[in-house]
């Protein structure tokens, strides 16, 4: 398994994770109109995650790999 990369994919999970925790966070301060741009923004952050994480899960499958 490339170490690289599968830090590099660790990474991207971690960030989007905090990313969706703010944006959580903002949506909470939010109303009418903006909050619900904000959770627009928040659909789009969880489809960029669940994206990093089967990328994520593909290195760990590499891993596996004898």
């Amino acid at each position: 398994m490339n170490e690289t990369a599968f830090n590099v994919a660790t990474q991207y999970v971690t960030e989007a994770e905090q990313r969706r925790a703010q944006q959580i966070s903002l949506i909470a301060k939010l109303t009418g109109e903006a909050q619900a741009h904000a959770r627009q923004v928040l659909t789009e952050i969880e489809r960029t995650l669940a994206i990093a994480r089967t990328h994520h899960a593909h290195f760990l499958s590499f891993a596996d790999e004898p």
